[in-house]
């Protein structure tokens, strides 16, 4: 059986949606891997409205579904409903008073003022992409989507499908802090977010098609993922905590016998 199981990060075929995978066959700690069939990631499920596309999502048995995104992008996208599988909303990017960072069209107001303050306390413009790096090194932290997903993953409510809008940024180090979590070393968790890129490789494209090689830096993560945003918010939880199982402690509760057991159930 084990011969028949896709390679780790491999896509998932749908139809309607791309960049939707399982995190299973990662190698981990102590030689195990991450089990198959428990942790799914990807993008708007209202996408999926084929028949076959609904088959897919049936099959894997779900028992939680976790949306990150705002209440604004939700109400514009709803999931459908799964059944046997119970949905809960948290957004997993906040504002710095706390707010629902809201990527939706009747958002980007909000979105507009809060990079000025950013600029403000800069005392400079800054491009999206600096406002943005220090948004993915503030994610790891008191992020009360995140906590969610951990205290589910504790309750053993998988099989569990977390998704965003696009299933790359905040669903990506959703993905990150899982694989590190269950001992998964630092480049293959990376390397996992960045299987974004090749998966949306031709919406990437589009949007980046007559740009400059400077400005294709900049602005890839509109559409698709930066390796220097991701390794920014890790370097940011080892700069805080020194390594990642301080981190796991203090943010989760996810102490050595509790990460041990969270381990022992998601490993074989």
């Amino acid at each position: 059986m084990q011969n028949h199981r896709p390679a780790p990060g491999t896509e998932i075929p749908l139809q309607g949606a791309v960049n939707f995978r399982e995190l299973g066959g990662y190698p981990a700690a102590d030689g195990r891997r991450v089990r198959y069939g428990l942790l799914y990631r990807g993008g708007n499920l209202d996408a999926l409205s084929g028949p076959e596309d609904q088959r897919t999502l049936q099959s894997w048995g779900l028992r939680t579904i976790l949306d990150l995104r705002s209440a604004g992008e939700a109400e514009k996208h709803p999931d459908p409903a799964v059944p046997g599988a119970a949905y809960q909303r948290i957004c997993a990017m906040r504002m710095r008073d706390g707010a629902e960072m809201d990527f939706s069209s009747t958002g980007i107001e909000r979105l507009a003022a809060e990079k000025a303050a950013f600029e403000r306390k800069a005392g400079r413009p800054v491009h999206d992409f600096e406002w943005f790096s220090a948004i993915y090194r503030q994610m790891p932290f008191q992020n009360p989507a995140y906590r969610a997903l951990f205290a589910m993953l504790e309750r053993r409510q998988t099989p569990i499908l977390f998704h965003c809008t696009c299933g790359k940024d905040r669903t990506g180090i959703a993905a990150v802090l899982i694989l590190l979590a269950l001992g998964v070393d630092r480049q293959t968790a990376l390397a996992d977010y960045m299987l974004t890129n090749r998966y949306r490789h031709a919406i990437i494209e589009a949007s980046l098609r007559g740009r400059s090689p400077q400005e294709r830096e900049l602005l890839q993560p509109v559409e698709g993922v930066s390796a220097p945003m991701g390794d920014g918010a890790i370097d940011e939880i080892l700069a805080r905590f020194g390594s990642f199982e301080a981190y796991f402690a203090s943010e989760y509760g996810l102490d050595g016998p509790r990460l041990a057991a969270l381990r022992d159930f998601y490993l074989e």
